[in-house]
């Protein structure tokens, strides 16, 4: 606490002493007075008061002015400190440049003043440096020689490049180009959010039941309509060929529902999402899972690290609110969008007729019709073995008759077969007739007779064979077995994709998504206040530091501009962690955006850019500025190696030089905490958060030039307050 007497501030003040109490001064237990010597002896009873506060621990008295006010030089100390406080007397001549000791003062004026002694008095530590040290001297006074150096940024600069960060972190168009490219830290959150963990359809519900049936129907279905192909087809049971029509009626009823309940429970699923209903309880009676719960806290660190990393990294304000708008206003669209559009093959509940009811079996005029010149030459052949007549052609013609009857016989449907039997036979009879009466070859010998026989055989079978495969499959391309089967998987892939992509995460992409608008909102509250700043402040000139001083200042005014953006944010990151519907409340944002950003103007110009603002916790970009200045500053190193007999400016003037007692001198250090201290060994060092390295020498003055001044002091009992004065 600084108490100025040569102030009517600090005057009034101390008058106020007599009339209120401690509890409602409140003062900090080190008082620092300022007063002229000329009036020390006026003013007892206000150092009485302080003196006898209880919580005051430490008083230093700068008394001010010349020690000869016409009966010689004397410092009239008052009695009321003693114990309590020390005096540092200080002419308010300029001082002298003086190396202590036996050396006269050098010529000119000193570098250093009282203003800097009182600069640096306020800094705790060295305050209670200089009440311990002067309280071994005689008399608690002394005279204090200074040297200091200051790591300051000029002002001038320090607003200029304030508004350039401004303009930076509010720009848009071109000059925001290099900076708002998109925000991979946005997209990564909102991929967190809705990527979510493959869930099926729950077991033993309706849905499930219905694709299981649809799979295990058309899968059945294929296979009897696969066992018909071949000679295992034509051999097999009849009951095996009678089933297959049952077993496709069957798949034809199995799509048709899942096919229908599917559109249904998409159906739902979309008006659930867009409107609320139905509610979600009954689709998770229809089989679709629970959506995924919503952990709003890991949400809310997510977006905040995203928005820190984009803006620490030279995103621009507009920039992400614009993006992170364009997300929220993506997750919201999400809600409304139809997906039953999507199901593939809308138009099922026609072809899957041909499942229900398929088209006959045709095995006339193919393959039957295809069929009769091999019977016929076959049968001519037959006719003209040696040594059995007509036999051999009987005999195949009975083959004949045989296969074209179980053709027809394993027929789906089984249709009537006599007009291509009475055919095949008259075509059979003709041929085998014209071999034996008309023999146009010779007749082979009997092995060979006998070999061509049974390969007469053989080819009538593997050409019944051929032609039932080709009337098989031209019978399956019309049914729509695979387009079943392809429709079956379809609908379950849509089912799981709208699981995953919309239905699970659901609750998050809603709460994404008024979060992220929620954000935006804040970022565009804090863009417009920078904005205001910007409008309302010309950019002013100022010292140019070097390149890496000036870096590392705008580093530092862009992080703190940056934590002013996070701050404002910060109510509508709690409030997204909480289980709360979000306001959105944009106006609470600006007047907290415009209370911050006053407050940092007010501390710049104030407590400085060197001390951290109440509102930033990250000292990084502080401590790399400090480390520059410090690093560029020769001088405030050699302060740290001033000695007793090091030249300072000893706040006297030359002729003062003579009430001092130089051997008794004692030095001490005082440097910024931020600074790194020089190899030497410089002794215990004070350590400060300012921006002043500095050397206070403290020299005692001489015994007969002082004297302690007794005042008597009356404790009156105080005049009555009027109505309504406070006491």
């Amino acid at each position: 606490m600084t108490l100025d007497l040569r102030t009517p501030e600090g005057r009034s003040y101390a008058t106020n002493l007599r009339r209120r109490n401690a509890g409602e001064l409140g003062p900090s237990s080190r008082v620092l007075v300022v007063d002229t010597t000329d009036a020390l002896g006026t003013h007892p009873e206000w150092y009485e008061r302080l003196a006898r506060l209880p919580q005051v621990t430490g008083v230093v008295l700068v008394a001010v002015g010349p020690l000869d006010h016409g009966d010689g030089p004397v410092l009239r100390m008052p009695s009321a400190l003693t114990g309590v406080g020390v005096t540092l007397w200080v002419n308010d001549a300029p001082g002298v440049p003086w190396e202590g000791g036996s050396q006269p003062p050098g010529a000119g004026r000193g570098e250093s003043t009282v203003d800097d002694l009182l600069a640096a008095l306020r800094f705790p530590g060295v305050f209670d440096r200089v009440l311990q040290e002067v309280r071994r001297m005689p008399h608690q006074s002394a005279n204090p020689g200074v040297a200091v150096d200051y790591a300051a940024v000029e002002p001038g600069l320090t607003r200029a490049l304030k508004l350039r960060a401004l303009r930076q972190l509010v720009a848009t168009g071109v000059a925001a180009r290099l900076h708002d490219r998109e925000s991979a830290e946005l997209a990564s959150v909102v991929r967190g959010a809705t990527d979510g963990e493959t869930v099926p359809v729950l077991p033993g519900s309706p849905l499930h039941e219905a694709m299981t049936a649809a799979r295990d129907r058309v899968a059945a279905a294929s296979r009897a309509v696969d066992a018909l192909r071949g000679l295992g087809g034509l051999l097999g049971t009849g009951r095996t060929h009678r089933v297959v029509l049952s077993r496709l009626a069957d798949a034809g009823e199995a799509v048709a529902r899942y096919h229908g309940l599917t559109r249904r429970v998409l159906e739902d699923v979309d008006s659930s999402l867009a409107e609320g209903y139905p509610p979600p309880t009954e689709l998770v009676a229809q089989g679709l899972p629970s959506p995924a719960p919503v952990n709003s806290v890991e949400l809310a660190d997510s977006l905040r690290k995203a928005v820190t990393t984009e803006l620490a990294g030279g995103r621009t304000l507009p920039g992400l609110a614009d993006q992170a708008r364009g997300l929220g206003n993506q997750l919201g669209a999400t809600r409304s969008l139809a997906v039953t559009g999507e199901v593939v093959d809308a138009d099922a509940a026609t072809w899957m007729r041909g499942l229900t009811a398929p088209p006959p079996f045709r095995p006339w005029p193919t393959p039957m019709a295809h069929l009769l010149p091999v019977v016929f030459v076959t049968c001519l052949l037959a006719s003209w073995l040696p040594g059995m007549s007509w036999w051999p052609a009987a005999g195949l013609a009975v083959l004949w008759l045989f296969l074209v009857a179980l053709l027809f016989a394993r027929t789906p449907g089984s249709p009537a077969a006599g007009p291509q039997l009475a055919v095949t036979a008259l075509v059979a009879a003709v041929s085998g007739t014209a071999g034996v009466f008309l023999r146009a070859v010779p007749s082979p010998g009997a092995a060979a007779g006998a070999a061509v026989a049974a390969g007469l055989g053989v080819s009538a079978v593997v050409a019944v064979v051929l032609g039932w495969n080709r009337a098989v499959d031209a019978w399956t391309a019309a049914v729509p077995v695979r387009r079943a089967a392809a429709l079956t998987r379809q609908l379950t892939e849509q089912v799981t994709r709208t699981i995953e992509d919309r239905w699970l995460p659901a609750d998050r992409n809603r709460r994404l998504a008024d979060a992220l608008l929620v954000v935006a909102g804040g970022l565009d509250a804090v863009s417009g206040v920078f904005s205001d700043v910007i409008r309302d402040r010309r950019e002013e000139g100022g010292q140019v530091l070097s390149g890496d001083s000036s870096a590392g200042l705008a580093d530092v005014l862009h992080h703190d501009l940056v934590a002013i953006a996070l701050e404002v944010l910060r109510p509508s990151f709690e409030e997204i962690a909480s289980q709360m519907p979000l306001s959105g409340d944009s106006r609470r944002a600006f007047l907290r955006a415009q209370d911050l950003m006053s407050g940092y103007n007010d501390h710049l110009d104030h407590a400085g850019l060197r001390e951290l603002p109440p509102f930033v916790t990250d000292e990084g970009p502080r401590r790399r500025l400090a480390a520059t200045l410090w690093r560029s500053s020769d001088a405030s190193r050699r302060v740290l190696l001033l000695t007793e007999r090091s030249r300072m400016t000893q706040l006297c003037a030359a002729e003062d030089i003579r009430l001092l007692q130089a051997d008794g001198a004692v030095v001490l250090h005082f440097a910024s905490a931020d600074m790194d201290l020089p190899p030497a060994d410089t002794g215990e060092v004070v350590r400060t958060r300012g921006d002043a390295v500095g050397a206070l020498r403290l020299t005692p003055i001489l015994a007969r030039y002082v004297e302690s001044r007794v005042h008597a002091v009356t404790e009156h009992a105080e005049p009555p307050h009027e109505q309504g004065e406070p006491r």
